[in-house]
């Protein structure tokens, strides 16, 4: 996968998981929705670290973030429906790749082919898709 941008150094996969590691490892025993959304936030932050780079803009970050947090909101309606899987198994594969499908098209908004492919760990070409088994929904 050819590079064409450059946002500065990025975190190696072993700092990216340590850093990860760090960010969950502190249990709050009533933790606030408020601190959750830090977490997620923070979490996004190290991504962008350690698949665009360490200078990557704050305001593309912040626009990141945004549909992070649209995202985030339609999430909900899927935990629903798994919770009811075996009545809807198939509607709920379907909006679990609809929703994945919305956040690469916003992000596509916000990065460049490269940035997504960067991203996302994709090959030239490649589309992002969910490894969802629909059989192991009916369970």
């Amino acid at each position: 996968m050819a590079k064409s941008f450059d946002h500065g150094q990025r975190l190696t996969l072993e700092e990216y998981q340590r850093k990860i590691t760090e960010l969950y490892a502190k249990p709050s025993p009533a933790s606030s929705e408020a601190e959750e959304r830090a977490i997620r936030r923070q979490e996004l932050e190290l991504n962008i670290d350690h698949r665009l780079g360490c200078r990557f803009p704050k305001e593309r970050r912040d626009a990141l973030w945004a549909i992070q947090e649209q995202v985030e909101k339609r999430r909900f309606r899927l935990v629903f429906k798994y919770f009811f899987r075996r009545l809807f198994a198939k509607w709920l594969a379907r909006d679990a790749q609809q929703l994945a499908n919305f956040l690469v098209e916003e992000y596509a908004k916000v990065l460049t082919p490269e940035e997504l492919q960067a991203f996302f760990g994709l090959s030239p070409g490649e589309t992002p898709v969910l490894p969802i088994d629909t059989d192991q929904l009916d369970k």
